[in-house]
């Protein structure tokens, strides 16, 4: 297996795993090609992808937050690995890229999960991740979102 950053011919690849996990709008090629281009051009964030023989079997894109009231970090917005490819270390692979990223920044490395994921933060905590604290999210829906 090998881990590198992704290019734009990835976006496709990358959608397909996303919406096996029930990421919303990845089922548009258009829009998956868009998203990607942006985060490419991004000097804030990274994707990575895992190859297996050729083939995207997972990715994750990571991001240097900026607060104006607290310490900066790299956060993981999103980490896929296709059903076939879950347990062979993809997921652990892609987390290292981020992990070193976070370390050449001297910034810590965060990630949220959806509290009801017990196998993602069971991941994240075999990884030497801890909780660093619990928040509601709070949305309104009245535009539609890239």
């Amino acid at each position: 297996m090998e881990t590198r950053l992704a290019s734009l011919q990835d976006a496709n690849a990358i959608a397909n795993i996303a919406s096996s996990l029930g990421y919303q709008n990845a089922d548009s090629d258009d829009l998956a090609i868009l998203r990607l281009e942006r985060l490419l051009l991004s000097n804030y964030d990274k994707v990575w992808v895992a190859e297996l023989n050729g083939q995207l079997i997972g990715w994750l894109h990571a991001q240097h937050a900026f607060r104006a009231a607290s310490a900066d970090f790299i956060e993981i917005l999103g980490l896929s690995v296709s059903d076939q490819a879950r347990l062979n270390g993809a997921g652990r692979a892609l987390v290292e890229k981020a992990r070193e990223w976070a370390v050449g920044e001297n910034v810590a490395l965060r990630v949220r999960t959806n509290d009801t994921r017990e196998s993602a933060k069971a991941f994240y905590t075999a990884l030497g991740f801890s909780i660093a604290k619990t928040q509601s999210v709070f949305q309104i829906d009245n535009t539609v979102m890239l």
